[in-house]
C-alpha cells in the first residue's frame, strides 16, 4: 500500500484494466510525499501521482463492518484483488483470501508482501530499506565502510513489476482453467532475483560477498573526467581495445587480456590520466560516436536533456488538479506504441459516489454512509 502494490495496479492500468484504488479515509501514505506546497497540501504530492495515475480513488474505512463488506461487493465484480499489506492485515477485516474467495470464484487474489505469505519470516513487516538488509542485497554492493543501500526505492519498484507479470500469468491460467488464483509475491524473493547470479551461487557454495571497488580492471568501473565521472565496461578484448582507440591510447589496443591484468597499474593510470584531459559531456560524445562501451554517469534531469528518453517516450504529460505533471509510461515499446495512463491522478475520495452508484447503491444509502464516516467523498 506503499510504493509496490500502487506501482503493480499502475502498471496493470496502463495496460487497459480499470483499476480502483481503495484507500483509508485519511488516504493514501504516499499522497503528501514530494512536490508544491499546493500538491502536498492537496494530498497529491509527486510522489504519490507516480503511480497513481489512471485509477479511481473510493475512501473507505474497513474498520468498519459497513466498509469492508463495500469493498468486498466491489471485490465480487473484480478480475483481481490485489493487496500489499503484511500477511493477515486484511483478513482480521474480512477481506483476507478465504473471504473474497467466496463472493467470487473467479478472482485472482494477489498478495505483495515483505516476504511472503509463508516462512519463519512471512509475520515480518518490511519496506525497501530493510530488504535491500536482510536479503542480501546491500552486501552485493559492499564498500570499505560497509555494505550501502541503494538509492532510491529500487525494490519497491521491482516487486511492483514483478507482481503485474505474476498477475497476468495467473489470469491467463484462470481464462485457461476457469478456476480462481491465489499469488504470493514476496519483495525479499524478488530482490533476490535482481541478483541472480549471486544469489545462485550463494545458494550452492555459501561464502561471503567481496568488496564492491569502483574500479574493477583498468578499463572497467567508475572513473573521473575533467568535471565528472564516467562508467567504461571494458570486459572482453574488443571491449577496452574500442575504449583505448576512442580515448586516445592506439598503444593499448592491441593489449592481450594476459597483458592487461599483469600491466594493470600502468594502464589503469594511463586510462585515469587522460581521462581528465575532458569533461564528461565530451567523453560521452566521443564513446557514442566511436562506438565504445562507455557513458557519462548522469544526473536523472541531465539524462533527459539527451533527448534520448523523450524519443523513447517514457514519460508523457498529465492535466492534474494541481496542474501538469510528466508520469512515467509502461517502459517498452510494442509496435513502436509505448502507453501512458488513460486518465488523470485522482483526488482522494473523487469517485467514491460514482463507485457505490455503480453497485446499486441510491443517494440516500451513499449521503448515510458518508455522514457516518465510513467513506469519504472529494467534492471538487
Amino acid at each position: 500500500h506503499v510504493l509496490a502494490g500502487p506501482y503493480c495496479s499502475y502498471q496493470l492500468g496502463l495496460l487497459g484494466a480499470d483499476v480502483i484504488k481503495v484507500e483509508p479515509l485519511s488516504g493514501d501514505l504516499v499522497r503528501p510525499w514530494r512536490g508544491t506546497r499546493e500538491q502536498v497540501m492537496s494530498g497529491m504530492g509527486t510522489g504519490f501521482m507516480a503511480q497513481n495515475a489512471g485509477k479511481r480513488s473510493l475512501s473507505v474505512d474497513i474498520s468498519q463492518p459497513e466498509g469492508s463488506d463495500l469493498v468486498l461487493e466491489l471485490a465480487a465484480g473484480a478480475d483481481v484483488f490485489l493487496e500489499n499489506y503484511r500477511p493477515g492485515s486484511l483478513a482480521r477485516h474480512g477481506l483476507g483470501y478465504d473471504d473474497v474467495a467466496a463472493v467470487n470464484d473467479t478472482v485472482v487474489y494477489a498478495s505483495i508482501s515483505a516476504f511472503g505469505q509463508t516462512g519463519p519470516h512471512g509475520h515480518r513487516p518490511g519496506f525497501d530499506d530493510v530488504i535491500q538488509g536482510t536479503s542480501g542485497f546491500m552486501a552485493t554492493n559492499k564498500r570499505d565502510r560497509g555494505p550501502v543501500r541503494t538509492g532510491g526505492p529500487v525494490l519497491d519498484y521491482a516487486t511492483g513489476m514483478h507482481a503485474t507479470s505474476a498477475i497476468l500469468a495467473a489470469l491467463m491460467l484462470r481464462n485457461q482453467t476457469g478456476e480462481r488464483q491465489r499469488v504470493d509475491v514476496a519483495m525479499q524473493d524478488v530482490t533476490m532475483l535482481l541478483v541472480n547470479y549471486d544469489t545462485a551461487a550463494a545458494s550452492q557454495h555459501g561464502g561471503v560477498s567481496e568488496l564492491n571497488e569502483d574500479i574493477e580492471a583498468p578499463m572497467l568501473g567508475r572513473f573521473a573526467t575533467a568535471d565528472g565521472y564516467v562508467m567504461l565496461a571494458g570486459y572482453l578484448p574488443r571491449h577496452w581495445q574500442a575504449i583505448a582507440a576512442a580515448i586516445g591510447l592506439d598503444e593499448l589496443t592491441d593489449v592481450e587480456f594476459e597483458d592487461l591484468f599483469a600491466r594493470s597499474d600502468e594502464i589503469q593510470a594511463l586510462v585515469e590520466a587522460r581521462l581528465l584531459e575532458r569533461t564528461t559531456d565530451e567523453w560521452d560524445r566521443i564513446f557514442s560516436e566511436a562506438g565504445a562501451v562507455g557513458g557519462g554517469v548522469r544526473e536523472l534531469a541531465e539524462t533527459f536533456a539527451s533527448g534520448q528518453p523523450d524519443a523513447r517516450g517514457i514519460t508523457e504529460p498529465l492535466h492534474t488538479p494541481v496542474g501538469e505533471i510528466h508520469v512515467t509510461t509502461n517502459g517498452y515499446r510494442i509496435n513502436d506504441q509505448a502507453w501512458g495512463p488513460r486518465s488523470s491522478v485522482p483526488m482522494l475520495g473523487e469517485h467514491s459516489r460514482d463507485l457505490l452508484g455503480e453497485l446499486g447503491h441510491d443517494d440516500a444509502a451513499i449521503d448515510a454512509l458518508i455522514t457516518d464516516g465510513v467513506i469519504r467523498q472529494h467534492d471538487a
